[in-house]
């Protein structure tokens, strides 16, 4: 007895019918596959906390070393001295603009 593989339901004209996350999946892909080209990957060699992902577990063009558990601060050392920012311009629309800081 020959197994038989399930056809895929058709739109009328022939196009198939697919879920929404499986077009998700394949735009996704294709958009990777188009901004990697050209793109040289260079070896990653892993070491423990970290482990190797790989490019189509990460949705990147190169594969990454990936650690869950390691907490690294954010460095904040460039915003010593930076102000809250600068306030609205005095021409500006007092009511449109309200509270806006740039």
């Amino acid at each position: 007895q020959a197994s038989r593989v399930a056809q895929p339901k058709l739109f009328p004209g022939g196009l198939p019918i697919v879920s929404p996350e499986a077009m998700k999946a394949v735009l996704f892909a294709t958009l990777v596959g188009l901004a990697s080209a050209g793109i040289t990957c260079k070896p990653v060699d892993c070491k423990p906390p970290f482990k190797y992902q790989s490019p189509e577990e990460t949705g990147t063009c190169c594969p990454l070393c990936w650690a869950d558990s390691i907490k690294v601060p954010g460095d904040r050392s460039w915003a010593k001295g930076v102000s809250g920012g600068v306030g609205m311009n005095n021409n500006a629309d007092p009511i449109l603009c309200r509270d806006v800081v740039c």
